[in-house]
């Protein structure tokens, strides 16, 4: 656990860096332009980018040290965000100079993203799993907490400009602290394949089991409707409240986040029924989001906006430890990039279409006089941001009707029986190259009587079947060595 933690400590400095950034830059397009589609434009350049690189990004992570992977992440979203400073501080920083930039960010982070997702389980016993992922919510969670807190103070007396250095020399120390870090080697043999060819592997290890293909798909119709809510909490403040509120807000939603985080890390999430808990969380991600909306006033939206956070944060910590446990490790970078596309493809439905223009659907039903005026009006108001509050209990009423018909899935109320736990990854390595010499051996025995040189060698380079039977041997063996160092290093981490 000690290199995991040094790993959390310099990740959870660049989190800091890279929150202050996106609180700054928001509000700023925001207040300098008063457009709620640009708005929303930044949260999409932010995530569409990531996901359509997912797939490559997963597989390149499985390919490859992920230390270095990580590494590379962290370079190029702090050389884009150095670029971008620089452009601030000679002056010559435009509102369409951020979205390009934006763009290359997103790409970065999604590598670096998997990646460490992908690292975790190389660096925690697998029964730690569950309060390792709760640290790195906590992490999360602590950035939002502070943020709120400093990000308007640091606005005013260092500008952006102040900001972006931060955010510079945040990943500076989290680059610092990876190349001090080593990974220990937690996959003995890896399948040479294409990257087309692993990319095609792990769709089908994740989209070709129907456990999985049902929990993705619950989880790309939740975030139709959850997304557009944590984007529109600051324009649903400032509609009746100034800036500091939203800081204010913002807060007590990062409080949510870092209790959420802490909670994971002593509880360690259920034991069995993992995917029910993440059901149950949404049920109760539901209300809070109703809650929200019901009235304008500071105390209640900063009440819905902790428990949304608190909430999301218990979820995201199952779902995570659900991936790590139930996939095995070389497959880790492939299933979740493919994951992250499929629960991730309706996000940008979320933030640029449903986030900017159902606040001008719903806005005139609300205002003086509209035609909810005098019934829906009269339980949380009229006005302005009184529509946004009733899109905020519309949606919280769809996100619970979703959580109870996904109770009554037959392959999602099973997942957790009928989906078993992976097995260790050197056993998995094992088998696939047994399978290798297999096939090499019916090859060979299939064309000797016609072909001299059949048995030299495959297409893919698996060699000859003697020389597979030697590389299932020799990763047997290591398989046992591995196996043997991950259990006393366990024993050493329970004593």
């Amino acid at each position: 656990m000690r290199r995991f933690l040094l790993v959390a400590v310099g990740q959870l400095v660049s989190i800091t860096g890279s929150a202050l950034t996106e609180f700054a830059i928001p509000i700023w397009i925001y207040l300098t332009t008063g457009s709620l589609a640009k708005f929303a434009l930044f949260a999409v350049l932010g995530l569409v980018p990531g996901m359509l690189v997912a797939p490559l990004a997963g597989a390149i992570v499985d390919r490859h040290d992920r230390r270095k992977v990580m590494l590379g992440g962290d370079i190029a979203a702090g050389g884009t965000q150095l670029i971008l400073g620089v452009l601030l501080w000679t002056g010559n920083l435009q509102v369409w100079h951020i979205y390009p930039l934006l763009a290359c960010l997103s790409v970065a982070l999604t590598f670096q993203r998997f990646a460490y997702g992908s690292a975790i389980p190389q660096l925690v016993p697998k029964r730690f799993l569950g309060h390792a992922n709760g640290v790195v919510q906590m992490a999360t969670g602590t950035a939002q907490l502070v943020v709120p807190l400093i990000a308007t103070g640091l606005m005013a007396v260092i500008g952006l400009g102040g900001i972006l250095a931060i955010d510079v020399v945040s990943y500076v120390i989290a680059t610092g602290v990876l190349l001090f870090v080593r990974f220990p080697a937690g996959m003995p043999w890896r399948r040479r394949e294409s990257v087309m060819a692993e990319m095609a592997n792990g769709v089908r290890h994740s989209w070709g089991n129907p456990g999985f293909r049902g929990m993705l798909l619950f989880f790309a119709v939740l975030n139709v409707f959850l997304s557009p809510l944590f984007l529109m909490i600051s324009p649903l403040v400032l509609s009746f409240a100034g800036l500091d509120d939203v800081g204010r807000v913002s807060f007590f939603g990062g409080l949510g986040v870092f209790l959420g985080g802490f909670a994971m890390t002593a509880w360690g999430g259920p034991r069995r029924r993992r995917l029910r808990g993440v059901l149950l969380a949404t049920l109760a991600l539901s209300v809070f989001c109703v809650l929200t909306g019901l009235r304008a006033s500071l105390p209640l939206i900063a009440a819905g906006a902790f428990g949304m956070s608190l909430c999301l944060t218990l979820l995201n910590g199952v779902y995570a430890t659900i991936i790590q446990v139930k996939v095995p490790q070389r497959f880790h970078g492939r299933v979740i990039a493919l994951n992250t596309l499929v629960a991730w493809s309706t996000l940008p439905i979320g933030f640029g279409l449903v986030a900017p223009y159902a606040g001008q659907v719903f806005e005139p039903l609300l205002a003086p006089g509209g035609p909810l005026a005098g019934t829906v009006g009269a339980l949380i108001g009229t006005g302005e941001g009184r529509g946004i509050g009733f899109m905020y209990a519309c949606f919280g009423l769809a996100i619970a009707a979703v959580a109870l018909t996904a109770m009554r899935v037959r392959v999602l109320a099973r997942f957790d029986t009928d989906v078993p736990d992976a097995l260790p990854d050197d056993l998995v390595g094992f088998e696939a190259v047994r399978s290798r010499a297999r096939a090499a051996g019916n090859t060979a025995g299939n064309t000797a009587g016609t072909d001299p040189g059949a048995g030299s060698g495959t297409a893919t380079g698996a060699g000859s079947a003697p020389d597979a039977e030697r590389d299932t041997a020799d990763t047997a063996d290591a398989a046992a060595s591995d196996t043997e160092k991950t259990e006393k290093k366990e024993e050493e981490v329970i004593a």
